[in-house]
């Protein structure tokens, strides 16, 4: 009588099929992160744009204490594009291959008592900054 053992297990031949698939998958995922890395702004990009619509949106609130609600138009709203033009570090400063522009909105859902400000930083992608000033 014949007694038929098998073992518990994977054969050899079993184990190397799993590991070639294994590395071959492993490869494939390796190069997707890695293309996708690549292809993600960088942190110190991303904190430049933030930082030059964060420092004109400061100029312009500032200016905003200085007029009245009724005189923060779009003509002198921000003191970099105003006639005499500013020459502090946002306005002067900006680094080459960014360039920073602002716009007013003279309303806010048809609201006139609001105005909206937005300054958007354009280099290798678009950040806008916005913010909402009230007649108070």
């Amino acid at each position: 009588m014949k007694s038929e053992r098998r073992s518990k297990g994977f054969t050899l031949i079993e184990l190397i099929i799993f590991i070639v698939i294994l590395a071959a998958l492993s490869t494939v995922l390796a190069s997707v992160f890695t293309n996708t890395l690549k292809g993600s702004p960088r942190a110190a990009a991303v904190a430049k744009v933030a930082e030059l619509a964060q420092e004109r949106m400061e100029l312009i609130l500032a200016k905003r204490g200085q007029v009245s609600f009724a005189t923060f138009t779009s003509s002198v709203f921000d003191p970099c594009t105003s006639v005499p033009a500013s020459t502090q570090g946002p306005c002067a400063g900006v680094p080459s291959g960014y360039t920073v522009t602002s716009s007013l909105q003279t309303n806010w859902n048809g609201d006139t008592n609001y105005k909206v400000v937005t300054v958007t930083v354009t280099s290798t992608g678009t950040y806008n900054l916005q913010y909402l000033v009230a007649s108070y």
